[in-house]
């Protein structure tokens, strides 16, 4: 699969929202590729020092977009499925487009079912609840975010552990560590050993 991709100190992961400004040429045009071809783009997360793409990104689709009062591009972008980047070309403007493969997303983890299930302790329930509750906390003074999410979104640990990484302050390092993973329980045990 060959997308166009936008490189930024960002994380943005599957069926996770954000809002960005657009005001080069390069990303007016993928906006308007992105937009005709339904395909949308890859939204890729810079390493520490600015320059480099880390090479696992998240597919997303353009859901909104708006003209700002500045007079630049608005746009409401919402994450689909993660990739890993096989090969980058640059074209002529600086636009970069990647041959990219998708990746399955991490498995959900309800926290209501784990009751059910005998393995999972229940300190380990306490602090998905936890995480869970105090994200929720968080997100209600950003209430056009949260619009975009339902409770239900809040009962599964690892779509918690994704919007925690979006918005926490780690460097980039440490986030990919957690997204490189198969599952969230990395992403937990971090977030965790943080927030408490």
């Amino acid at each position: 699969m060959i997308i166009p991709i936008f490189p930024l100190p960002i994380c943005l992961l599957p069926q996770g929202y954000t809002q960005l400004r657009i005001f080069e040429a390069r990303y007016k045009r993928l906006v308007s590729e992105s937009l005709k071809s339904g395909q949308g783009f890859g939204l890729c997360m810079l390493a520490d020092d600015k320059k480099t793409i880390l090479p696992i990104g998240t597919l997303t689709e353009i859901i909104d977009f708006e003209t700002l009062d500045d007079g630049l591009l608005g746009i409401s972008v919402q994450g689909k499925q993660t990739f890993s980047i096989n090969q980058i070309d640059v074209e002529h403007d600086g636009l970069k487009r990647a041959d990219v493969t998708l990746i399955d997303s991490w498995p959900s983890d309800l926290i209501e079912a784990q009751a059910a299930q005998p393995h999972i302790k229940p300190l380990e329930r306490k602090k998905d609840q936890f995480l869970s509750k105090t994200l929720k906390q968080l997100l209600q003074q950003y209430p056009q975010h949260l619009a975009h999410y339902s409770d239900d979104n809040f009962n599964d640990i690892a779509w918690v552990c994704q919007r925690w990484l979006e918005i926490i302050p780690l460097s980039a390092k440490e986030k990919y560590q957690c997204i490189n993973s198969h599952d969230h329980l990395l992403a937990k045990s971090f977030l965790f050993d943080i927030i408490k």
